[in-house]
């Protein structure tokens, strides 16, 4: 019954984590427009955990990061760059505490005498406190992706955005990477190009 009361509670911290928001920060004096191509800068992953610290996850951020700003019209440009990309991915133990505490049930009981009748004094009952489940604690992983980003002439930090979530499910880290970056990079402040017209020559 507590394994299953446990389970329940993950799921919904789960769903809680899934759910929250990404965190951003912007150079309200910077002109996003301009920004059409992007280049990797210098990242990394911190963890004591090999598990999360391999090329492939690297690969993995940077390709969705990628994914993310083609959807904006903005690409990778190694040679005539106008964004410098940094990012950096950390993981560490969290403890999390359920149930335990007082809880009070309204409970009344009958009017009773205390005395003579019909000169004695009358009580009723109050809501009566009882003691829940002990206090149960659990460890889990939390992973943290930061991604900066930086005019690359200047050198200036221009937008920053970052997101929590659990990551000790080493199964489901690749979707855990994905959701993330596109919880972060939804709130890029760019829009993709406009369309060219196309020239009436060349519609069939």
């Amino acid at each position: 019954m507590v394994m299953k009361q446990v389970s329940i509670f993950l799921v919904a911290v789960g769903i809680l984590v899934c759910s929250s928001c990404a965190v951003t920060d912007f150079d309200h004096t910077a002109n996003f427009a301009q920004y059409r191509s992007f280049v990797w800068g210098k990242s990394q992953i911190r963890t004591e955990n090999p598990v999360y610290k391999s090329d492939l996850i690297d690969s993995n951020i940077k390709a969705n990061i990628k994914n993310e700003f083609a959807k904006k019209g903005i690409t990778y440009d190694a040679k005539k760059p106008d964004l410098l990309v940094n990012y950096e991915a950390y993981t560490e133990k969290k403890e999390q505490s359920y149930g335990g505490g007082f809880y009070y049930y309204p409970y009344y009981y009958p009017y009773y005498p205390i005395g003579y009748f019909p000169y004695g004094w009358y009580m009723m009952g109050g809501p009566m406190p009882y003691w829940g489940q002990p206090q149960s604690y659990y460890s889990y992983t939390q992973g943290t992706l930061v991604l900066d980003i930086k005019d690359k002439k200047t050198g200036r930090l221009i937008w920053r955005g970052f997101v929590h979530g659990t990551v000790d499910n080493a199964k489901t880290l690749s979707k855990s990477i994905s959701k993330g970056v596109k919880a972060i990079m939804k709130k890029y402040p760019a829009v993709p190009p406009p369309l060219m017209p196309i020239a009436k020559e060349k519609i069939s």
